[in-house]
Protein backbone atom coordinates (compact mmCIF):
# COMPACT_ATOMS: atom_id res chain seq x y z
CA UNK A 1 0.00 0.00 0.00
CA UNK A 2 1.58 3.64 -1.04
CA UNK A 3 1.60 5.71 1.78
CA UNK A 4 -0.70 8.97 2.07
CA UNK A 5 1.44 11.92 2.82
CA UNK A 6 0.47 14.56 4.31
CA UNK A 7 1.56 18.13 5.91
CA UNK A 8 1.83 19.06 9.22
CA UNK A 9 2.28 21.81 11.52
CA UNK A 10 4.47 21.85 14.70
CA UNK A 11 0.95 21.85 16.44
CA UNK A 12 -0.82 19.67 15.04
CA UNK A 13 -2.79 16.60 16.39
CA UNK A 14 -0.29 13.63 14.04
CA UNK A 15 2.67 15.73 15.18
CA UNK A 16 3.80 13.65 18.21
CA UNK A 17 3.62 10.49 16.00
CA UNK A 18 6.10 12.20 13.63
CA UNK A 19 8.42 12.66 16.75
CA UNK A 20 7.93 9.01 17.57
CA UNK A 21 9.18 7.46 14.36
CA UNK A 22 12.29 9.92 14.92
CA UNK A 23 12.52 8.66 18.29
CA UNK A 24 12.16 4.62 17.02
CA UNK A 25 14.77 5.21 14.24
CA UNK A 26 17.01 6.65 16.49
CA UNK A 27 17.09 3.93 18.95
CA UNK A 28 17.42 1.75 16.63
CA UNK A 29 20.34 2.78 15.25
CA UNK A 30 22.15 3.65 18.51
CA UNK A 31 20.16 2.04 21.45
CA UNK A 32 22.10 3.05 24.09
CA UNK A 33 21.34 6.69 23.90
CA UNK A 34 17.95 8.52 24.59
CA UNK A 35 16.85 9.85 21.29
CA UNK A 36 16.05 13.61 20.16
CA UNK A 37 13.22 14.88 22.36
CA UNK A 38 9.24 15.73 20.79
CA UNK A 39 9.93 19.09 22.39
CA UNK A 40 13.17 19.60 20.36
CA UNK A 41 11.05 18.97 17.14
CA UNK A 42 8.00 21.14 18.38
CA UNK A 43 10.58 23.88 18.79
CA UNK A 44 12.48 23.59 15.61
CA UNK A 45 9.08 22.90 13.36
CA UNK A 46 8.16 26.07 15.37
CA UNK A 47 10.89 28.15 14.20
CA UNK A 48 10.57 26.86 10.56
CA UNK A 49 7.26 28.43 10.33
CA UNK A 50 8.23 31.81 11.84
CA UNK A 51 8.26 35.03 10.07
CA UNK A 52 11.85 36.73 9.76
CA UNK A 53 13.83 34.04 10.55
CA UNK A 54 17.12 32.93 8.62
CA UNK A 55 15.09 29.70 7.30
CA UNK A 56 12.00 28.29 6.65
CA UNK A 57 10.76 24.52 6.34
CA UNK A 58 7.84 22.28 5.91
CA UNK A 59 7.25 19.11 7.63
CA UNK A 60 5.60 15.91 5.91
CA UNK A 61 4.14 12.82 7.36
CA UNK A 62 3.71 9.33 5.56
CA UNK A 63 0.69 8.03 6.97
CA UNK A 64 -0.18 3.98 6.94
CA UNK A 65 -3.16 2.18 7.94
CA UNK A 66 -3.91 5.35 10.48
CA UNK A 67 -0.56 5.29 11.66
CA UNK A 68 2.70 7.67 11.16
CA UNK A 69 5.36 5.29 9.68
CA UNK A 70 7.94 7.75 7.79
CA UNK A 71 8.92 11.55 8.48
CA UNK A 72 9.83 14.00 6.63
CA UNK A 73 11.54 17.99 7.36
CA UNK A 74 12.85 20.33 4.33
CA UNK A 75 15.01 23.33 5.13
CA UNK A 76 15.41 26.41 3.16
CA UNK A 77 18.27 28.50 4.11
CA UNK A 78 16.70 32.23 3.51
CA UNK A 79 19.90 34.51 3.41
CA UNK A 80 22.35 32.26 1.66
CA UNK A 81 22.39 29.03 -0.20
CA UNK A 82 19.98 29.73 -2.34
CA UNK A 83 20.18 27.01 -4.44
CA UNK A 84 20.36 24.37 -1.28
CA UNK A 85 17.77 22.29 0.69
CA UNK A 86 18.41 20.38 3.68
CA UNK A 87 16.47 17.01 3.97
CA UNK A 88 15.63 15.08 7.21
CA UNK A 89 14.06 11.48 6.72
CA UNK A 90 13.21 8.80 8.89
CA UNK A 91 11.41 5.68 8.81
CA UNK A 92 10.05 3.79 11.71
CA UNK A 93 12.31 0.67 11.56
CA UNK A 94 8.50 -1.63 11.54
CA UNK A 95 7.89 0.00 8.12
CA UNK A 96 11.36 0.50 6.52
CA UNK A 97 11.93 -1.46 2.54
CA UNK A 98 8.31 -1.00 2.34
CA UNK A 99 8.66 2.12 -0.26
CA UNK A 100 7.66 4.48 2.56
CA UNK A 101 11.89 6.43 2.35
CA UNK A 102 11.01 6.78 -1.16
CA UNK A 103 8.26 8.07 -1.53
CA UNK A 104 8.73 10.69 0.88
CA UNK A 105 12.34 11.18 -0.63
CA UNK A 106 10.41 11.93 -4.06
CA UNK A 107 8.58 14.35 -2.09
CA UNK A 108 11.36 16.56 -1.16
CA UNK A 109 12.84 16.47 -4.43
CA UNK A 110 9.26 17.80 -5.64
CA UNK A 111 9.07 20.51 -2.82
CA UNK A 112 12.49 21.58 -2.96
CA UNK A 113 12.10 22.16 -7.07
CA UNK A 114 9.40 24.01 -6.37
CA UNK A 115 11.18 26.28 -4.26
CA UNK A 116 14.32 26.92 -6.65
CA UNK A 117 16.25 24.34 -4.97
CA UNK A 118 18.45 21.97 -7.38
CA UNK A 119 20.71 20.51 -4.79
CA UNK A 120 19.55 19.11 -1.76
CA UNK A 121 21.98 17.76 1.19
CA UNK A 122 21.14 14.92 3.55
CA UNK A 123 23.04 13.49 6.90
CA UNK A 124 23.49 10.29 7.61
CA UNK A 125 24.42 8.77 11.39
CA UNK A 126 26.49 5.51 11.03
CA UNK A 127 27.46 3.86 14.50
CA UNK A 128 28.33 0.96 11.82
CA UNK A 129 29.44 -0.09 9.00
CA UNK A 130 26.27 -1.25 7.49
CA UNK A 131 24.17 1.73 8.71
CA UNK A 132 20.27 1.97 6.77
CA UNK A 133 20.81 5.86 5.77
CA UNK A 134 23.90 4.65 3.76
CA UNK A 135 22.13 2.03 2.00
CA UNK A 136 19.25 4.15 1.36
CA UNK A 137 21.47 6.87 0.02
CA UNK A 138 23.42 4.69 -2.03
CA UNK A 139 20.31 2.90 -3.64
CA UNK A 140 18.69 5.95 -4.45
CA UNK A 141 22.38 7.64 -6.47
CA UNK A 142 23.15 10.47 -3.83
CA UNK A 143 27.02 11.01 -3.66
CA UNK A 144 28.72 11.25 -0.53
CA UNK A 145 30.39 14.67 -0.75
CA UNK A 146 31.83 14.49 3.60
CA UNK A 147 32.92 12.02 5.71
CA UNK A 148 33.59 12.20 9.22
CA UNK A 149 34.44 9.93 12.09
CA UNK A 150 32.58 10.54 15.45
CA UNK A 151 34.59 10.55 18.67
CA UNK A 152 33.13 9.64 22.07
CA UNK A 153 34.70 11.27 25.24
CA UNK A 154 33.90 9.02 28.82
CA UNK A 155 33.50 12.11 31.33
CA UNK A 156 34.67 12.91 34.03
CA UNK A 157 38.15 13.25 32.41
CA UNK A 158 41.21 12.75 35.19
CA UNK A 159 42.42 15.90 36.32
CA UNK A 160 46.11 15.22 35.79
CA UNK A 161 45.55 14.96 31.47
CA UNK A 162 43.12 18.57 32.27
CA UNK A 163 45.76 20.01 33.72
CA UNK A 164 49.27 19.30 31.57
CA UNK A 165 47.07 20.08 28.86
CA UNK A 166 46.40 23.27 29.75
CA UNK A 167 49.89 24.09 31.04
CA UNK A 168 50.97 23.24 27.61
CA UNK A 169 48.43 25.29 25.78
CA UNK A 170 48.88 28.18 28.04
CA UNK A 171 52.73 28.68 27.21
CA UNK A 172 52.27 28.23 23.61
CA UNK A 173 49.58 30.87 23.26
CA UNK A 174 51.23 33.64 25.65
CA UNK A 175 49.02 36.72 25.06
CA UNK A 176 46.17 35.40 24.80
CA UNK A 177 42.83 34.77 27.54
CA UNK A 178 40.08 32.59 27.80
CA UNK A 179 36.98 33.48 28.80
CA UNK A 180 33.37 31.38 29.10
CA UNK A 181 30.31 32.05 28.98
CA UNK A 182 26.22 30.03 28.74
CA UNK A 183 23.79 30.48 26.29
CA UNK A 184 24.24 33.90 24.84
CA UNK A 185 27.51 35.95 23.36
CA UNK A 186 28.39 38.12 25.54
CA UNK A 187 27.49 41.88 24.02
CA UNK A 188 31.16 43.02 23.01
CA UNK A 189 32.27 39.99 21.66
CA UNK A 190 28.97 39.35 19.56
CA UNK A 191 30.03 40.72 16.08
CA UNK A 192 33.14 38.62 16.71
CA UNK A 193 31.26 35.60 16.89
CA UNK A 194 28.86 36.32 14.10
CA UNK A 195 32.16 36.23 11.94
CA UNK A 196 33.64 32.95 13.26
CA UNK A 197 30.20 31.26 12.57
CA UNK A 198 31.04 32.85 9.01
CA UNK A 199 34.26 31.41 8.92
CA UNK A 200 33.10 28.00 10.38
CA UNK A 201 31.36 27.74 6.80
CA UNK A 202 34.78 28.36 4.96
CA UNK A 203 37.47 27.23 7.43
CA UNK A 204 36.75 23.53 7.90
CA UNK A 205 36.84 20.61 5.84
CA UNK A 206 33.24 20.71 3.87
CA UNK A 207 34.45 17.89 1.82
CA UNK A 208 32.34 17.90 -2.14
CA UNK A 209 29.43 19.83 -0.20
CA UNK A 210 27.22 21.86 -2.60
CA UNK A 211 27.49 24.89 -0.05
CA UNK A 212 28.87 28.43 -0.30
CA UNK A 213 30.08 30.72 2.45
CA UNK A 214 27.02 31.34 5.13
CA UNK A 215 25.93 35.28 5.79
CA UNK A 216 26.11 35.82 9.52
CA UNK A 217 26.12 38.79 11.98
CA UNK A 218 24.91 39.28 15.44
CA UNK A 219 20.73 39.24 14.94
CA UNK A 220 21.71 35.96 12.72
CA UNK A 221 23.90 34.97 15.99
CA UNK A 222 20.99 35.92 18.62
CA UNK A 223 18.23 34.16 16.73
CA UNK A 224 20.21 30.99 16.49
CA UNK A 225 21.04 31.48 20.59
CA UNK A 226 17.14 31.95 20.90
CA UNK A 227 16.62 28.92 19.02
CA UNK A 228 18.74 26.81 20.94
CA UNK A 229 17.14 27.52 24.27
CA UNK A 230 13.64 27.16 22.99
CA UNK A 231 15.09 23.69 22.18
CA UNK A 232 16.05 22.55 25.42
CA UNK A 233 19.79 23.24 25.03
CA UNK A 234 22.44 24.79 27.69
CA UNK A 235 25.10 25.82 25.29
CA UNK A 236 28.48 26.25 27.29
CA UNK A 237 30.62 28.04 25.13
CA UNK A 238 34.87 29.23 25.58
CA UNK A 239 36.55 32.02 23.28
CA UNK A 240 40.13 32.88 22.74
CA UNK A 241 40.55 37.15 23.30
CA UNK A 242 43.57 38.97 22.15
CA UNK A 243 43.72 42.93 21.99
CA UNK A 244 39.90 42.60 23.19
CA UNK A 245 38.95 41.21 20.45
CA UNK A 246 37.16 37.01 19.86
CA UNK A 247 39.59 35.18 17.73
CA UNK A 248 38.44 31.63 18.40
CA UNK A 249 35.31 29.62 20.16
CA UNK A 250 34.35 26.09 21.00
CA UNK A 251 30.38 25.29 21.90
CA UNK A 252 29.18 22.44 23.85
CA UNK A 253 25.25 21.68 23.46
CA UNK A 254 23.35 19.90 26.30
CA UNK A 255 20.29 18.32 25.97
CA UNK A 256 18.76 19.53 29.03
CA UNK A 257 16.01 16.45 28.74
CA UNK A 258 18.69 14.04 28.27
CA UNK A 259 21.79 15.60 29.50
CA UNK A 260 23.93 12.16 30.04
CA UNK A 261 25.37 13.07 26.30
CA UNK A 262 26.35 16.57 25.15
CA UNK A 263 27.54 17.34 21.81
CA UNK A 264 30.34 19.17 20.11
CA UNK A 265 28.57 22.27 18.08
CA UNK A 266 31.73 23.89 16.50
CA UNK A 267 35.08 24.86 17.25
CA UNK A 268 37.12 27.54 15.19
CA UNK A 269 40.20 29.19 15.44
CA UNK A 270 40.92 32.30 12.96
CA UNK A 271 43.80 31.35 10.53
CA UNK A 272 45.72 33.98 11.70
CA UNK A 273 46.03 32.92 15.01
CA UNK A 274 46.59 29.38 14.78
CA UNK A 275 49.09 27.40 16.25
CA UNK A 276 49.12 28.69 20.09
CA UNK A 277 46.99 25.71 21.54
CA UNK A 278 44.22 27.69 21.21
CA UNK A 279 41.89 25.05 20.64
CA UNK A 280 43.29 22.61 23.75
CA UNK A 281 42.96 25.75 25.75
CA UNK A 282 39.12 26.04 25.48
CA UNK A 283 38.24 22.63 25.23
CA UNK A 284 40.06 22.22 28.58
CA UNK A 285 38.10 25.35 30.40
CA UNK A 286 34.58 23.87 28.78
CA UNK A 287 35.51 20.55 30.65
CA UNK A 288 35.94 22.51 33.51
CA UNK A 289 32.65 24.35 33.35
CA UNK A 290 30.72 20.76 32.72
CA UNK A 291 31.97 18.89 35.85
CA UNK A 292 31.12 22.33 37.89
CA UNK A 293 27.45 23.02 36.01
CA UNK A 294 26.46 19.84 34.66
CA UNK A 295 27.65 16.64 36.06
CA UNK A 296 25.18 13.94 35.15
CA UNK A 297 27.15 14.65 31.38
CA UNK A 298 28.38 11.39 31.24
CA UNK A 299 29.93 11.60 27.49
CA UNK A 300 30.39 14.00 24.87
CA UNK A 301 30.20 13.45 21.11
CA UNK A 302 32.42 15.17 18.33
CA UNK A 303 32.44 14.70 15.00
CA UNK A 304 35.62 15.94 12.50
CA UNK A 305 36.92 14.64 9.18
CA UNK A 306 40.54 13.14 9.23
CA UNK A 307 42.09 15.71 7.55
CA UNK A 308 41.65 18.06 9.63
CA UNK A 309 44.51 16.49 12.01
CA UNK A 310 44.98 19.59 14.33
CA UNK A 311 41.56 19.44 15.65
CA UNK A 312 41.47 15.60 15.46
CA UNK A 313 45.13 15.69 17.61
CA UNK A 314 43.18 17.94 20.36
CA UNK A 315 40.15 15.70 21.16
CA UNK A 316 42.48 12.40 20.91
CA UNK A 317 44.99 14.34 23.78
CA UNK A 318 41.84 15.11 25.67
CA UNK A 319 40.49 11.54 25.55
CA UNK A 320 38.14 11.00 22.99
CA UNK A 321 37.93 7.44 20.57
CA UNK A 322 36.26 6.70 17.70
CA UNK A 323 32.64 5.99 17.54
CA UNK A 324 30.88 5.64 14.54
CA UNK A 325 30.93 7.84 11.36
CA UNK A 326 29.10 10.71 9.98
CA UNK A 327 28.54 11.50 6.22
CA UNK A 328 27.00 14.18 4.12
CA UNK A 329 25.20 13.52 1.03
CA UNK A 330 23.94 15.33 -1.90
CA UNK A 331 21.67 14.67 -5.04
CA UNK A 332 22.00 17.83 -7.74
CA UNK A 333 19.96 19.11 -10.32
CA UNK A 334 21.77 18.19 -14.21
CA UNK A 335 23.49 21.53 -15.43
CA UNK A 336 21.57 22.60 -17.75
Amino acid sequence: MDPRLIELGPDDALFPDWCGVWAAAQLADRPDEAPRSAAEHVALGRELVADGGSRTGTHRAAVVDGAVAGALRLILPLRDNGIVAILDLAVHPDHRRRGIGSALLAEALALAAAHGRTDVIADVDEPGPDSPGRGFALRHGWTCDLLETRRDLVLPVAEDRLAALETEARAAGAGYDVVTWRDRTPDDLLEDRALLARRMTTDVPQGDLPVEEEDWDGARLREHEAASLARGRAVLSAGAVRDGRLVAYTDLQIPLAHPERAQQAGTLVLREHRGHRLGARMKVAVLREVAARFPSVRRISTYNSESNRPMVAVNEALGFRPAGHFSAWSVRAPAT
